[in-house]
């Protein structure tokens, strides 16, 4: 959770400066710049690319948590392996991830002139940008003045990469949590009822936070990836993507705070505390005023 937490923070500072946009067109897909730097070609694909990489980072780091409760729950003699600053290595593969995919923008998806004349109008008429401003996506096909239809290998190949770049964390997260509720539901008679009652509510914060990134990330991206290939533009699934995209790290938290009970407790109890303190403070400052008057 402190990983994310820094990552959360580290992000909100690169989609300001990015400040991105989806955009599908045809057989082509784009996440552009429409941040400070725009109009820095060099820069602003640089700081594109980073965006995307922090897209790998958040799944890579996800799985990674998944992970890291699978260890504790079913592999603890592993885990015991993994004391101090040993526990660093299981981010190593987040890691990994995040700059395969930055390297995949970087030489994959990268700004060409064919993209770029596709890609004025739609700039145009969608963000009122008469100059071509950076962005990375990939074109899948061209077709020639023959009519012949002519695939980009390498736009391809990248978006393969990052599929299944996307399909490797996703399988992580469903391999660990099954095996992780199949522990605790092995384990769960020789619990006592309190620790049973944990074990539910850890169950369903596991389940949500299961579901959440398929429904706020991999569906999402995973069809921007896929729909150009079909020629549909579905203009509302592309802004969904960003924004989505962009949501997850601060929802994420909130599903462990409010489904596990210690947790809800804590947040209630200090609103509660705080409600009473204010309530005493007035009670106090009204009797005072009463003393006041009637020595008066």
């Amino acid at each position: 959770m402190a990983a994310f937490s820094i990552y959360a923070l580290v992000y909100n500072y690169v989609d300001i400066i990015t400040m991105p946009l989806v955009l599908i067109e045809k057989q082509m897909y784009a996440v552009v710049n429409h941040g400070v730097l725009r109009y820095s070609d060099s820069v602003g694909f640089v700081f594109t690319c980073i965006f995307g990489s922090s897209f790998g980072l958040c799944i890579s780091l996800l799985s990674t948590q998944f992970f890291y409760r699978y260890l504790a729950v079913c592999r603890p003699n592993i885990l015991n392996h993994l004391e101090g600053r040993r526990i660093l290595l299981i981010f190593v593969p987040a890691a990994c991830v995040s700059i395969i995919w930055f390297l995949m923008c970087w030489f994959g998806l990268s700004m060409t002139d064919e993209k770029i004349e596709i890609l004025k109008k739609p700039f145009l008429d969608n963000f009122a940008e008469e100059s071509i401003i950076p962005f990375v996506g990939a074109l899948y096909w061209t077709v020639d003045s023959n009519g012949v239809r002519r695939w980009n290998t390498s736009d391809c190949l990248a978006s393969v990469g990052l599929a299944l770049l996307m399909f490797l964390c996703s399988s992580t997260i469903v391999f660990c949590a099954v095996n992780t509720y199949k522990k605790m539901h092995e384990t769960g008679n020789s619990m006592s009822e309190r620790t049973k009652e944990l074990n539910k509510q850890l169950f369903i914060t596991l389940s949500l936070q299961t579901l959440l990134p398929f429904t706020l990330m991999y569906c999402p991206v995973g069809c921007l990836f896929l729909l150009p290939f079909f020629e549909v533009n579905i203009r509302f699934l592309a802004n969904f993507a960003a924004a989505s995209t962009a949501i997850y790290p601060a929802v994420e938290p909130l599903i462990a705070m409010f489904c596990i009970k210690t947790f809800r407790r804590a947040l209630i109890c200090h609103r509660k505390m705080f409600k009473t303190t204010n309530t005493i403070a007035s009670t106090a400052n009204s009797q005072s005023g009463k003393v006041r008057s009637n020595a008066v």
